[in-house]
């Protein structure tokens, strides 16, 4: 009886509502449109029922963006958005670094509000290369998914470059270049056959690089990383990237703490904030932590250099070159707001 009451009132209003819209309006039926006419009884139907007429396609939709994982087994192509025109420099302000998350694995607490104001001294203007992208652990591949399998050459590891890391890298490159930034990326399987002395392998080929082409400033070390449960299971890392399931990105930087020889560790240092300031702002939840580490990671070679974990061995490759095409167009703006090309 209640329910039929409501539902009495709700007609009722309706209707004095759209007399009055009619009144005022000076319309008739006969001059409304057909959609006019659609529109006058979905709503008195929603008054009448509670329930709307109006098509699934026809009703307004949120501004959080949907993906569909695609049948097709090819990776789907995401377009993120051209370079703009910056409106002014690109700066950074000591309080930014109040909001940066560090993870500490040495003694060092380097000030990252002074590192963050720090001016960027790396110019990659020209036409020669600015930019080399290698692999120390180039075989470092992902969790297979339908459509997506690939030989096994060890564990989360394989030879085929398709599915390995070389592909994020590969991604990243052409990102990069198409950006006008000079991008070089090496294929070499530094950790093919042998994982150890990977790093040694991987400085030969830096230093080569930079011998042939000076004009190098920055070279991205592009990995995948690994997080394990207590059962040894591999954990993916989540994210979304303008509404679409992406891994996570983690910058690993060096110091001299463990010995080796890295006194310009923290203009690297300086630079990887940034980044990281970047991401932040413009892919929330894209950015994990930044590791702050012992080690060096070849990463005296220039004053650009840097260590990104693209995903985990329980991401997909899929979900891995979203994280990594966003990270280049990240990457692109940046050097292009701040005016370094």
């Amino acid at each position: 009886m209640e329910q039929w009451k409501k539902r009495v009132r709700r007609t009722c209003v309706g209707v004095l509502i759209l007399a009055i819209a009619l009144r005022l309006g000076g319309s008739t039926l006969s001059a409304m449109t057909q959609e006019d006419k659609f529109q006058a009884a979905a709503f008195l139907l929603y008054l009448q029922t509670g329930y709307s007429s109006i098509p699934e396609e026809m009703e307004p939709q949120g501004t959080e963006p949907v993906y569909t994982q695609p049948e097709e087994t090819a990776p789907t192509v995401y377009v993120f958005p051209t370079l703009a025109e910056p409106q002014e420099v690109l700066t950074f302000e000591r309080k930014q670094a109040d909001s940066l998350d560090i993870k500490y694995g040495g003694d060092y607490r380097p000030d990252l509000g002074a590192l963050l104001e720090e001016p960027v001294e790396l110019d990659f203007s020209g036409d020669e290369p600015r930019i080399l992208i290698i692999h120390t652990h180039a075989t470092e591949s992902y969790t297979q998914e339908s459509g997506w399998e690939y030989t096994s050459s060890g564990n989360y590891r394989t030879l085929d470059e398709n599915y390995n890391v070389l592909r994020v890298g590969e991604a990243m490159a052409d990102i990069l270049n198409e950006a006008g930034i000079p991008t070089l990326h090496d294929r070499t399987l530094h950790d093919y056959p042998s994982y150890n002395s990977s790093y040694d392998r991987a400085l030969e080929t830096i230093e080569y690089y930079v011998n042939q082409y000076p004009s190098i400033q920055m070279v991205i070390d592009v990995h995948r990383d690994a997080i394990e449960d207590s059962s040894g299971n591999q954990l993916p890392t989540s994210a979304l990237v303008s509404g679409k399931p992406s891994a996570q990105v983690m910058l690993v930087m060096g110091t001299d703490e463990g010995g080796l020889t890295h006194p310009d560790w923290e203009d690297n240092l300086s630079w990887a904030l940034k980044l990281q300031t970047q991401m932040d702002r413009l892919h929330p939840g894209l950015a994990r932590p930044v590791s702050l580490r012992t080690q060096r990671f070849n990463q005296h070679a220039t004053p650009g250099s840097i260590l990104v974990e693209i995903g985990t061995a329980g991401d997909t490759l899929q979900s891995a070159l979203t994280a990594g095409e966003a990270f280049a167009h990240m990457l692109a703006q940046t050097i292009q707001d701040l005016g370094l090309t």
